[in-house]
């Protein structure tokens, strides 16, 4: 029976009889409860039930059509079986089962139903009552802490935004910088005394009416209504001062915190958005240098999501074999004469739409996040088969290979090198290993140890990019390598610049006093070539002016109509 009005409940029905003790119990219930006369098959709901499923009524006759579009679909024949059990059972016991039921914040959550059937003084079978728990509920309170958690902060947000017709204010997610360390030197219960301390001295900075939360990990939120970004600086100031210390019986102990905030309404309006809007801004102060606080911008986020995106898409390309990756190579020629040496294997990657990505828009990602690692291996791989091939055209050709230090630090990376030379039989001597500079080298003594290990198999090493960032003279102090790359921001205005010219003239000369070549990269214009040639005396010379990267059958050609 199913009608547009709300059903009746009959003045010597059984759910007439007991709706107080019903009001009663689930006005101090969580769980979802039911009562169902079996006579009429009408159904009373406790509130919560109605409110969070947005039935409509508390007293309903279809009750099956009501719930079922809220049940999983693998799961609704376990619902009606339960349903039906109850009513064919023999004896009087509980039916119990657990299905998957949609909740309020969009998600399945796993549930248990149990089902119990009421009788009169006669045996016979008058009402069933249920009662829905969730079996994900979470904790209220941080164990450690004491401060409320995640669910509790969002519920709190919710009445928040929902209790004032034009609400605004901000929402903060602080995160402690590296506590993890601070846990891994001192142990895990000094870990948690001092992560108690520090949220009890954050509790005691803000302002009375304001509440801190626990959230996942070493983190905190906060939302203050009416705030401004001003207020936001000022308590954050206050949160910073007070981390300054944290006791131990021996030591001072200095941790730091980084801070996110978006505001409502002008940033998002929903709980989940802002908190995650806050959480985008707190990696974005991270990224800056930790221990300062950061504004959700949405051009940043625009950014910061683009980047994520583009980090998954190479995983799954990696996944599939570097699906996507390619390799392209660009001329090295002897600067002397012109005359081709060998080729430079440049790393290129497809989008989804098809398109090449700008190599420095996707390298830095594959080596912050290490999948340079399995890239690295994908690649040494292809270029030295695609080395050992072209070698039938040209026997002395040479295969410059770059690496990073992520890559040095692998403990299988010198063994695959090994394992691939002795798979493929080419000559190392063939092989330079150009160091790129992604990280600054802390630790000169294993970057030699490592780089020796290539030399004692033959391999050539360069240093890449050679007079920017990090890679001075001090690298020729420290840096055992063979071949240096002057970088092309010193070659695009040398002509025009004493100082571009003195210093790539007396870095040629220096390197080689000291038995290192050099390679000129960016060489774009033939007056440029000859004076690196007859006034620098470089060795090699890589650039547009001899040939752009090319994809591996354009340069197969190239080699083809040389030999």
């Amino acid at each position: 029976m199913s009608t547009n009005q709300t059903p009746y409940i009959g003045e010597n029905s059984p759910l007439n009889r007991i709706t107080t003790y019903f009001n009663a119990l689930q006005s101090s219930a969580e769980e979802y409860l039911f009562v169902v006369d079996l006579d009429t098959n009408i159904f009373l709901l406790s509130d919560n039930f109605v409110k969070d499923f947005d039935f409509p009524a508390n007293v309903v006759d279809d009750f099956d059509n009501l719930i079922m579009p809220f049940i999983h679909h693998d799961d609704r024949e376990i619902f009606d079986k339960a349903m039906k059990d109850i009513l064919s059972e023999s004896k009087i016991k509980p039916i119990t089962c657990e299905f998957r039921l949609l909740h309020s914040n969009g998600e399945y959550g796993w549930v248990n139903l149990n089902l119990m059937l009421g009788s009169d003084e006669y045996n016979q079978p008058l009402i069933f009552s249920g009662i829905i728990r969730r079996l994900d509920t979470p904790v209220k309170a941080d164990n450690v802490t004491g401060l409320l958690k995640r669910n509790v902060f969002y519920a709190d947000l919710q009445r928040e935004l929902e209790s004032h017709l034009n609400p605004h204010g901000a929402v903060m997610v602080i995160g402690l910088d590296n506590f993890n360390v601070i846990t891994e030197t001192y142990g895990h219960k000094f870990g948690d005394t001092a992560f108690r301390q520090i949220a009890q001295n954050i509790t005691n900075v803000l302002p009375p009416d304001i509440r801190l939360y626990k959230l996942d990990g070493y983190m905190f939120g906060l939302f203050m209504p009416d705030a401004m970004p001003e207020e936001i600086e000022i308590i954050f100031a206050s949160v910073q001062l007070c981390m300054r210390e944290i006791r131990n019986v021996e030591d001072t102990i200095y941790c730091t915190a980084s801070a996110g905030t978006a505001f409502y309404p002008s940033d998002a309006n929903d709980v989940i958005t802002l908190t995650r809007y806050a959480e985008v801004a707190l990696e974005i102060a991270r990224q800056k240098g930790r221990d300062q606080v950061a504004f959700f911008e949405r051009e940043t986020y625009d950014r910061w999501r683009y980047d994520i995106g583009m980090q998954n898409l190479m995983q799954n390309s990696i996944a599939r074999g570097c699906e996507e990756f390619f390799l392209c190579y660009q001329p090295q020629v002897d600067a002397k004469d012109g005359r081709l040496l060998g080729a430079e294997a440049l790393l290129r990657w497809y989008d989804q739409d098809g398109s090449v990505v700008a190599p420095m828009q996707f390298i830095p990602m594959l080596e912050k996040s290490r999948m340079i690692i399995p890239v690295g291996h994908w690649i040494i791989e292809n270029a030295v088969i695609t080395a050992k091939k072209w070698q039938k055209y040209m026997p002395d050709f040479q295969m410059s290979i770059n690496i990073s230090l992520y890559q040095l630090e692998e403990r299988m990376f010198f063994p695959f090198v090994q394992d691939c030379l002795e798979r493929h039989q080419i000559d190392p001597g063939t092989l330079t290993f150009e160091l790129t500079e992604s990280q600054r080298v802390y630790d000169w003594e294993f970057v030699n140890q490592q780089f020796s290990a290539f030399h004692d198999l033959g391999i050539k090493i360069a240093m890449d990019d050679f007079g920017t960032g990090y890679s001075t003279l001090g690298f020729l102090k420290n840096f055992n390598c063979d071949i240096i790359k002057i970088d092309k921001v010193f070659v695009d205005d040398i002509l025009k610049s004493s100082f571009n010219k003195n210093l790539v003239k007396y870095t040629i000369m220096l390197c080689h006093s000291i038995g290192m070549e050099v390679c000129i990269e960016g060489v774009e214009e033939e007056d440029v070539y000859l004076y690196l040639r007859d006034e620098c005396k470089a060795d090699q010379i890589q650039g547009f002016y001899f040939g752009f990267p090319e994809r591996e059958e354009v340069f197969e050609r190239r080699l083809k109509n040389k030999s």
